[in-house]
């Protein structure tokens, strides 16, 4: 067979990753002759290469040559697979002992139209219940236009689901191999389906099962070794994506389309088999692993007429379970520390649960007691909004629809059911503030009503993963809207904004002598601890109070100039301070930066006191002891400060935003404080002095008013 030539529409020429995929005709010739055919051929792709090349019409890749054509399994390797003693698959064992392949693809198929179990989520007979819908995303699929990372890529009658837009040399976007990753998850699969599911135009389903034959043919499985590097189509992470959420979806909403017959039904059950055995085979850590356990666990549960299904299931459940004793803090928090990471674990752990009702396979006895801690995480951390804190590589992600398995799994729990209904039923948490002690993060809250103000304090171990340089990293939201911000998550790309938003740089620390944090220097034994690290937490009616320690490196050799202990306090119900005490170690003077990044289109300096300029809410900082105050916005040079990833913008899009930058000359011990007074509009801050000294803090406001507060210290101090 010909292999076809990958044009692109709206390109000149090939698109293709390597000169592999240009084949001439294969004409039968005789035994004498197929030497010099090969010769020939392979002078003739030799040149139509090099002139392709030469004309820029080639855009070759650094990957791998085209493997052999899949499926792997032959139809005789398939069949003997099956659990051919079960009695529901009588048919299908009649047509293998007469090797009438053609017959026990139809009564497999069959089979798997009208079989009880399991209980699909939606009715694989309830097909063209809404002829009107509209799936732009699944006309988009018919006309080969994809869209990955943002991205949209037109192919031509051939899809190349190995190629990158990114990688080729007139790319006009920084170098982003999740394209391709991301492509290979198949979204755009699910619009088909979904839209021959509402329609029951057979066209939808029609395109599926054409790009399905061509995945399967162009992407075989690997065999000898994982493929997780650039250009894989088998990268473990999306052969658990796929196996265990993108393909469950599509199989039974496609089910009864008459494109989708016996030999589309079997070719997607070999590569079912082809994941499983895949996933069995390689695995990986962290978040990636609850994906490919999750994937694994659904073919075994979702096709238990295989004879490995229940090593399949066992063998999921086991990985998930063992995962949930090692990913997941005693305080329930997931080891990377990113919310939104935290959320996709947990997503993956709930997938035994799930499909419980649909398969009737039960997870492992202590199984779902270990999930409630997780559930509570996303429930105490989350901001006014109900959005997730965006740590690390987290966007603010809603929290509403992740905490509705929650709500079901744990009916006596009211404030899981208050967040899952978005208020309507249920009852919030009696506690406001809140410390997950092994995390190091330390929330602060005035109550649960939309317009709290919220703070959150980052102050423990670096993480597992999807890390940024941000220990004691600050960020503020009141009044429904976020006021102090960091650099949160950006495209995985080779850009320079990449960079900025995992940098010290892109959050509200201190920086020295122009370094910043350096944790990923550290021993990674370092990066996921056994017990909370050093710590203060106190929160009462009147107040809350965390602190934590940066010791760590600075800069790219990890000096040791300085160490930062940073206080936050909470005078509820809207005055937050910041006591940040600096001792030089070395006994020389350093310059210290603290950052304050303001989510405004610009912000007033008065003094040492900066407000924003916003239309809504506001924020003003005002600093004690501070050597002077300037602001950066959209700076480029001589490093990147003062911007902000803005999604609503676009692929990569970002927005300038003032950052206020105090500075302080440090040469022993100092203690610069700031004031952090959220406002509803543009209210003047009412603090008008502070004190600190020794345990005891003094806040003094207009008109006289005064509080003051004792605290716990620093330990070791």
């Amino acid at each position: 067979m010909t292999r076809p030539t990958h044009v692109a529409r709206g390109e000149i020429g090939v698109v293709g990753r390597s000169y592999n995929h240009i084949e001439l005709g294969k004409e039968a010739v005789s035994a004498p002759m197929v030497g010099m055919r090969n010769i020939f051929c392979g002078m003739m792709r030799l040149l139509v290469v090099v002139l392709f090349i030469v004309a820029g019409v080639v855009r070759p890749a650094a990957s791998a040559p085209v493997p052999d054509p899949g499926p792997r399994l032959s139809d005789v390797e398939f069949f003997a697979l099956l659990d051919l003693s079960r009695p529901d698959l009588a048919e299908v064992k009649k047509s293998v002992a007469g090797s009438d392949w053609t017959a026990a693809r139809h009564a497999l198929a069959e089979h798997m139209r009208t079989r009880p179990l399991p209980h699909w989520q939606i009715d694989p007979r309830g097909v063209g219940h809404d002829a009107k819908s509209n799936e732009p995303d699944a006309e988009k699929a018919l006309k080969h236009l994809v869209n990955s990372q943002g991205i949209e890529w037109q192919f031509g009658e051939t899809i190349d689901w190995a190629f990158n837009p990114t990688t080729q040399p007139d790319s006009k976007w920084p170098r982003n191999n999740e394209w391709t990753w991301q492509f290979n998850r198949h979204e755009q699969w699910l619009a088909l389906a979904k839209a021959y599911y509402a329609t029951g135009d057979e066209k939808y389903a029609q395109e599926f099962v054409a790009e399905l034959n061509s995945w399967v043919h162009d992407c075989p499985v690997p065999l000898a070794a994982v493929q997780n590097g650039p250009f894989s189509r088998w990268r473990t992470i999306e052969a658990g994506i796929r196996a265990g959420t993108v393909w469950p979806e599509i199989f039974p909403r496609v089910l009864s389309a008459k494109s989708f017959d016996d030999a589309a039904v079997v070719l997607m059950l070999k590569s079912f088999v082809d994941h499983a055995e895949y996933l069995m085979k390689f695995h990986t850590t962290g978040n990636w692993l609850t994906m490919e356990a999750n994937g694994l666990y659904h073919v075994g549960a979702l096709f238990p007429e295989f004879k490995d299904a229940q090593l399949w299931r066992d063998t999921a459940a086991e990985r998930l379970d063992h995962e949930l004793d090692v990913q997941v803090y005693p305080d329930g928090a997931q080891i990377e520390l990113a919310p939104g990471y935290h959320g996709i674990a947990l997503r993956n752990f709930s997938g035994p649960v799930e499909l419980v009702s649909m398969t009737g396979f039960q997870p492992p006895k202590d199984y779902l007691p270990k999930l409630e801690k997780m559930f509570s995480y996303l429930l105490f951390s989350m901001q006014p909004d109900r959005r997730m804190p965006p740590l690390n590589d987290s966007g603010a992600s809603s929290i509403v629809v992740g905490m509705r398995p929650g709500a079901r799994y744990f009916p006596q729990r009211e404030d899981f059911l208050w967040v899952a209904t978005n208020g309507k039923e249920g009852k919030p948490p009696m506690e406001t503030s809140h410390v997950f002690p092994y995390a190091g993060q330390f929330i602060m809250r005035s109550g649960w009503d939309a317009d709290a103000r919220w703070l959150c304090m980052d102050g423990g171990p670096f993480g597992y993963g999807h890390q940024h340089e941000d220990k004691l990293s600050v960020i503020l939201t009141a009044y429904g809207q976020p006021l102090l911000v960091e650099g949160g998550a950006y495209i995985y790309d080779a850009s320079e904004w990449r960079q900025y938003v995992l940098s010290s740089r892109a959050h509200n620390v201190v920086m020295v002598d122009g370094l910043e944090q350096a944790r990923r220097h550290e021993p990674k034994e370092t990066f996921v601890v056994k017990n909370p690290l050093p710590q203060v937490w106190e929160s009462n009616d009147v107040f809350d109070h965390a602190a934590s320690r940066y010791d760590e490196g600075w800069g790219a050799e990890s000096l040791h100039p300085i160490r930062q202990t940073r206080h936050v306090f909470f005078l509820k119900p809207d005055v937050f301070i910041i006591a940040d005490e600096l001792e030089s170690m070395d006994g020389k003077p350093h310059d210290c930066e603290a950052l304050f990044h303001l989510n405004a289109p610009d912000a007033t300096v008065d003094g040492l006191r900066v407000t924003t300029q916003n239309a809504g809410p506001n924020l003003t900082v005002m600093a004690y002891g501070a050597d002077g105050v300037k602001i950066v916005k959209g700076q480029k040079e001589p490093v990147v400060q003062g911007w902000l990833p803005d999604s609503s913008a676009g692929y990569g899009g970002i927005k300038a935003i003032p950052t206020a930058i105090y500075r302080k000359s440090v040469g022993g011990k100092v203690t610069v404080v700031y004031v952090l007074y959220p406002s509803a509009k543009a209210a003047a801050c009412p603090v008008t002095e502070v004190k600190l000294a020794g345990e005891t803090l003094t806040v003094r406001f207009n008109q006289g008013a005064e509080k003051t507060v004792k605290f716990r210290p620093f330990p070791g101090l």
